[in-house]
């Protein structure tokens, strides 16, 4: 199978995970999507349980885990346990202003992007939000988000497209979910999850109106065959 990814299953250290207490069983068990962002070095969606020792005690600790490539070429698993909830002053070269904390905190989006500093030296435009599992705040370039010109089925708008670019949110209405059901969401990139998110989802009521209207008609249908 071809490699997509910027870390093949053969660089995996293995040795170092059974070390936290993730068996490699559980890694080769990965789905798909989870082992190709495992693969390019994203933290795990999921939680997994490892080992750590704090003030002389060992414990089993939730954390998330992600591949780092180290400039020798070896690969080291670096872990993520939940912190607690805390926006720096600071962060890549960026100092929060109070709006911009109380964002974060609440929202867990800041709702725009800024420009940081990479490790590199080199300054750039990001998107930035709290991570819902471990309360870490996350980076994300804002080129790595390619907002699409259609979002299920609705064409965005080219107000819609900037606001979206921006890191702001946007509500679309119209979208077609499963079983060809309509409904509206208010979307917004998410660093933590590298993609777009959908919130308050609706059903359109007149969605809801016909379906009702659709069970009773047959409801009233099958009644009517029973009796004949």
């Amino acid at each position: 199978m071809e490699q997509n990814t910027r870390m093949s299953m053969d660089q995996v250290p293995f040795e170092k995970l059974e070390k936290v207490g993730i068996s490699r069983d559980l890694i080769e068990k990965m789905e798909k999507r989870e082992m190709t962002d495992f693969l390019n070095g994203f933290r795990s969606d999921k939680l997994y349980t490892v080992n750590a020792r704090i003030n002389d005690q060992d414990y089993r600790i939730p954390a998330k885990i992600r591949l780092q490539s180290k400039e020798d070429g070896s690969v080291d698993i670096k872990v993520h346990p939940i912190q607690r909830l805390n926006v720096p002053d600071e962060y890549m070269g960026h100092k929060f202003t109070k709006e911009e904390k109380g964002a974060l905190l609440n929202d867990k989006n800041l709702g725009k992007t800024v420009e940081l500093t990479g490790r590199n030296g080199q300054k750039d435009n990001y998107y930035l939000a709290i991570d819902s599992k471990t309360n870490e705040l996350i980076p994300l370039r804002a080129s790595y988000i390619n907002i699409p010109e259609k979002i299920k089925g609705v064409t965005l708008s080219a107000e819609q497209k900037d606001k979206l670019s921006s890191g702001h949110k946007v509500e679309v209405d119209g979208m077609m979910g499963k079983n060809d059901k309509k409904f509206s969401a208010t979307l917004q990139v998410n660093a933590a999850d590298r993609n777009i998110s959908f919130k308050d989802f609706k059903q359109e009521k007149q969605e809801k109106q016909e379906k009702s209207e659709d069970q009773k008609a047959e409801k009233k249908a099958g009644a009517k065959q029973k009796l004949s």
